[in-house]
């Protein structure tokens, strides 16, 4: 009967996948590096163009196709796109989906080949544990992809939203990535774990784009998200939880408009305007890194005139970068080079964020709420904004709020006991896939099990 169920589900699941408007993004697992002078003399090039392939990853477009390791990739189909940088290849593959034509002009032993197929998609999650959904919901002019791994247990399910931090990447298929191990690690503890992709990542069709788009938006894209988490028929609507990471901690408590999650749980965010946040963190994490103390307060009143002009007073940033001294601090700083973006973001996105008043987003929250900082993080590094949010949660819904402090955890679950330790754990390769602290799945599971 249990076998049954479980085909019964697989073809309902297979049959709502293939009738969404959302078609999946094409896989052309393809590895390649740009052509240095030493390349081009061991390949016999006549010259720097193309992308030397140095792998391919079975079951890919690449390998339908039938590259080679070493073969040179001159063009692209998509409108005869010439691949001279690596940002060309990842800016011409990204709006491809499965199915569509890919045509590759490729030098390989001297010979000039075209090598043709069609696109093969992305594979799908899947888990012996729990069954892993494929959705969307209408946003904008297009669809958001949403994502829910559903326990295999049957009736309905606690249920967790989960928000990452600032970052624009898909949270699709992304395996032992510490947002990964989240999602796998609160399943496997059987609550149904929904996620939603932010605009223009991953499988997301014809909406507006991460990088471009403002906090607003980000924020609308959760909420309808959320609001469509609520029409599954395994989500347990008494025992809907929201989790915020970072600045996902900022939206966790604003994407409930209708006041319906049981819980909310943020971890490693922040309280304070973004710019105090700011000028507070150069002068946390500069001399950790390196910088000399009284070098690092150069640095901090620079920023303080910088940083008031662009979050308060709402400027952009080209105007502000006057002089190569200062565009050098902006550029290692606040990672502004020119144009509109700010630490990978839209300049408004954070103009948009100064404006909101955490307190008040804060004493509007009437579910229970857990605030958690690991005590070795290195961004989030004041315990005392995560226990004034709890004191203002208190202050106006007495005893609804809990502070939990983490040993050994720093800002991205993994085990680090300082934030001075986590700053040098950061550049070991796959730390932080090979070192999660298992901490915060437990106390997120005590504390939600805790509740009447």
């Amino acid at each position: 009967m249990k076998k049954l169920l479980s085909m019964i589900f697989l073809f309902l699941f297979i049959t709502s996948v293939q009738s969404q408007n959302i078609t999946r993004k094409a896989f052309f697992g393809i590895k390649l590096i740009e052509v240095t002078d030493s390349i081009k003399t061991a390949l016999n090039l006549q010259s720097k163009s193309g992308l030397v392939v140095t792998a391919i990853i079975p079951n890919s477009t690449g390998e339908k196709a039938g590259l080679k390791v070493n073969d040179v990739i001159e063009f692209l189909n998509l409108n005869n796109i010439r691949l001279d940088k690596i940002k060309d290849y990842k800016d011409a593959v990204k709006n491809y989906r499965e199915k569509m034509p890919v045509i590759f002009s490729v030098i390989r032993n001297g010979e000039y080949l075209t090598l043709t197929t069609d696109a093969v998609p992305l594979p799908y999650e899947k888990s012996d544990k729990y069954d892993v959904i494929y959705d969307e919901v209408k946003f904008k002019e297009g669809y958001l992809r949403i994502i829910s791994t559903r326990p295999k247990i049957p009736g309905k399910l606690k249920t967790i939203f989960f928000i990452p931090g600032y970052m624009c990447y898909s949270l699709d298929n992304i395996g032992k990535h510490p947002y990964g191990q989240v999602v796998d690690k609160l399943s496997e503890k059987g609550y149904c774990v929904v996620r939603v992709e932010k605009p223009g990542m991953g499988d997301c069709y014809n909406t507006p784009d991460c990088f471009d788009i403002n906090y607003s938006t980000e924020l609308e894209a959760f909420e309808t998200g959320f609001q469509k988490m609520l029409e599954y028929d395994f989500v347990d609507k008494e025992n809907v939880f929201v989790f915020g990471h970072s600045l996902g901690g900022y939206e966790a408590p604003m994407v409930d408009k209708n006041r319906i999650a049981k819980g909310v749980i943020a971890c490693g965010t922040g309280l304070k305007t973004w710019y105090e946040y700011i000028i507070e963190m150069f002068r946390f994490q500069n001399p950790i890194t390196g910088v000399d103390y009284i070098e690092n307060e150069k640095v901090v009143q620079d920023m303080i005139k910088v940083l008031y002009d662009y979050l308060v007073l709402k400027k952009h940033p080209k105007d502000l970068a006057i002089g190569d001294e200062l565009k050098k601090e902006m550029k290692e700083y606040i990672e502004y080079s020119g144009g509109d973006q700010v630490w990978s973001r839209n300049y408004k996105f954070w103009q948009q964020l100064q404006d909101l008043n955490m307190a008040e987003v804060w004493k509007n929250v009437m579910a229970n709420v857990l605030i958690i900082r690991g005590e070795g993080d290195f961004e989030a590094f004041s315990n005392k904004d995560h226990e004034d949010i709890v004191k203002i949660v208190n202050a106006y819904h007495p005893g609804n709020a809990k502070f939990l402090l983490i040993p050994n955890m720093d800002h991205g679950f993994a085990t680090s006991k300082t934030p001075e330790e986590s700053f040098v754990n950061k550049s070991k390769p796959g730390y932080y896939y090979n070192n999660f602290n298992d901490a915060i799945i437990f106390e997120i599971s005590k504390w939600i099990e805790g509740l009447k």
